[in-house]
This record gives C-alpha cells, structure tokens and sequence, in this order.
C-alpha cells in the first residue's frame, strides 16, 4: 500500500494526477509562500506534461523549501502504481 492510500485510508484516484502533487496554504502564508506554491505546483504539472525532467522538477522543490523532493516522487509513483494495479483486476 502506498504512504498516501495509508495516511488516507483510501486508494485515492484523482481526476487529474496534479492533484496527487499539488501544494495549498494555510491561513498564514506570507507572500513568498504564495509564490513558493505557484512554483511548486507549476513544476509539477510542468512535470506530469513531459516539459521538464524528474531532476529539474525536484531541483524547483528543492529550491522552494522542499527538503526531501525525491519522497514526495516516491509516494507519488507508489499510490499511481497501487491505483493500476488495483484498477487492473
């Protein structure tokens, strides 16, 4: 089972894979946290379209404050794995 089909419960398909990587904010965000997730969240569609690679798409969320980018691509393709497999039966 996927670390996200763990922490939810569910085997989670979302109608766009963006929402599988997608950053939002709290309350109280500054405005270099607001621009922080407009870049993270436009690498990773920027990703999910073939416009960059895996590497210039964790070196974005490196570079935002991300410190382990390369968990979040794991859990990523975990849960999209765990959602084919599933769906394949």
């Amino acid at each position: 089972m996927s670390k996200i089909a763990q922490r939810t419960g569910i085997i989670w398909t979302p109608q766009d894979d963006i929402d599988l990587l997608a950053v939002g904010l709290d309350s109280e965000h500054d405005h270099a946290d607001f621009w922080g997730m407009v870049n993270i969240n436009q690498a990773a569609r920027d990703w999910l379209d073939n416009k960059i690679s895996l590497s210039d798409y964790c070196d974005i969320l490196q570079f935002n404050g991300i410190p382990d980018p390369f968990e979040i691509v794991g859990e990523f393709c975990d849960h999209t794995e765990l959602i084919m497999r599933v769906g394949c039966r």
